[in-house]
């Protein structure tokens, strides 16, 4: 009767619970993308430091992530990078046993946030520009040198699965790029030849089609000033010297990223020759765990059906499609560097099998512990099975302020002030005035 009694209690509270915790992280940021979007930076920065979801310790990265972006569009470099280098340490470090055990149990959402691998690439490139817009080349080379590190360990953890998103060309020209402007030659032409080599392979459709056009000539130059002979660059005429007053390196980063929503499916626990799986309406998932070996009487229908709330990303529509670029009054092309949106989509293709089948048996076990509750009490096991039923949710968790895409274009430079003009097809013009003075210069522009 008392525990008849508890229910009453413990409903409404997990009803308010659940009603409470239901918003996806994307919209509990609104007022921090309007803000950016606006171009109001203080403003967001003033959302970030004020939420108290962002200040959970489970949310750390995400926090320092947020920062460090919006810091840079400040123009607060320093600071951006003491956030990115946050941001950078965290991810260095691996999830206790605890946070894998809460995973399991209760639901990603509650885990420390790991960043996806190419949020993990954007955290370089961010603080490259923040040490280049400093001054403080040998910093943005040790930041390069750590890039590549990263891309060894994305190529090694595919495992020389090429149909996956297994290296990040535009990290790899990136680091090209810097090593060309510190005069490392060498180092700069096996960058550039990296890139090309993963535009070539290519299998997922995210690059091949997409394989800057100067790229070849940027690995020709950088042979010849090498002495580095190459098959691929061999039939390639370069003509006199490239750029001798200087280079600009601008980047245009347009739109927002997708974000993640929640999502609900049905299965329900089968079992054949092979095993256990979970069977919905169109899909099989098999699961590497046997729910009978400690008890000889279980049966899949003994959990029921099972509701699985996932994560899944969703564009965010901007109102810049195009934009033209003129140099000195003469229209100059501009290629893709990064598509973050399709990146972002290609990444949860690729994990959307593994992560179903670890999200099920979390579930499932959560089930089973229902059951064994239950046997003992009814009324404890009906509160289990509610606890656990509004505890579902999905991890809609990722770096929000990352561009949709990254434009880039190489400039060679006149002698003496040179006038760049960038107009969006939503009407904003940009103008920036580079004196070419034999070195190579970044920008990078901003648009929503």
């Amino acid at each position: 009767m008392i525990l008849k009694r508890g229910l009453h209690i413990i409903l409404p509270l997990l009803l308010v619970l659940s009603v409470s915790s239901c918003q996806t992280y994307y919209q509990k940021t609104k007022n921090t993308e309007k803000a950016l979007v606006t171009g109001e930076y203080s403003n967001a920065k003033d959302q970030i430091q004020k939420s108290k979801f962002l200040k959970r310790k489970r949310n750390s990265l995400l926090y320092h992530l947020e920062l460090g972006k919006v810091c840079h569009l400040q123009g607060s470099y320093e600071e951006s990078n003491f956030h990115f280098n946050e941001a950078d340490r965290m991810m260095e470090e691996y999830r206790n046993g605890v946070e894998m055990a809460v995973g399991v149990v209760v639901n990603p959402a509650m885990q420390t946030y790991q960043a996806e691998t190419h949020e993990q690439i954007l955290v370089h490139y961010y603080k490259s520009l923040n040490y280049l817009y400093l001054g403080e080349m040998e910093d943005a080379l040790v930041e390069v040198r750590r890039l590549n590190l990263k891309q060894e360990s994305m190529s090694s953890f595919a495992k020389g699965k090429k149909h996956k998103y297994y290296k990040d060309p535009f990290g790899l020209m990136l680091m090209g790029m810097i090593y060309e402007a510190e005069r490392e030659y060498n180092d700069a032409f096996i960058a550039y030849r990296n890139a090309y080599e993963v535009y070539e392979s290519d299998q997922t459709g995210l690059f091949s089609q997409n394989i800057p056009s100067g790229l070849l000539q940027d690995m020709a130059r950088m042979g010849g000033k090498a002495g580095i002979s190459d098959p691929l660059t061999s039939e390639i005429k370069l003509d006199g010297d490239y750029a001798p007053n200087g280079e600009l390196i601008l980047f245009w980063e347009t739109g927002l990223a997708p974000v993640k929503t929640e999502e609900n499916i049905i299965f329900s626990l089968d079992q054949n020759q092979d095993g256990y799986f979970f069977r919905s309406d169109d899909m099989n998932v098999p699961v590497d765990y046997d729910f009978g070996a400690n008890d000889p009487n279980f049966k899949p229908s003994d959990l029921g059906i099972i509701r699985l709330a996932y994560s899944k990303y969703i564009v965010r529509n901007s109102g810049v499609n195009d934009a033209q670029l003129a140099v000195n009054g003469v229209p100059h092309k501009m290629e893709l560097g990064a598509d973050i949106s399709a990146l972002a989509f290609q990444i949860e293709k690729d994990n959307q099998l593994k992560k179903l089948a670890k999200n099920l048996l979390r579930i499932s076990i959560k089930k089973a512990s229902e059951l064994a509750v239950a046997q003992e009490n009814e009324y404890a096991g009906m509160a289990l099975g509610i606890t656990n039923a509004f505890s579902e949710k999905a991890d809609t968790r990722n770096w929000q302020s990352l561009p949709s895409q990254i434009q880039f274009a190489r400039i060679p430079l006149k002698k003496g002030m040179n006038n760049i003009e960038l107009k969006t097809s939503a009407g904003e013009s940009f103008q920036l005035d580079v004196e070419g003075k034999g070195r190579m210069v970044f920008k990078n522009l901003v648009s929503y």
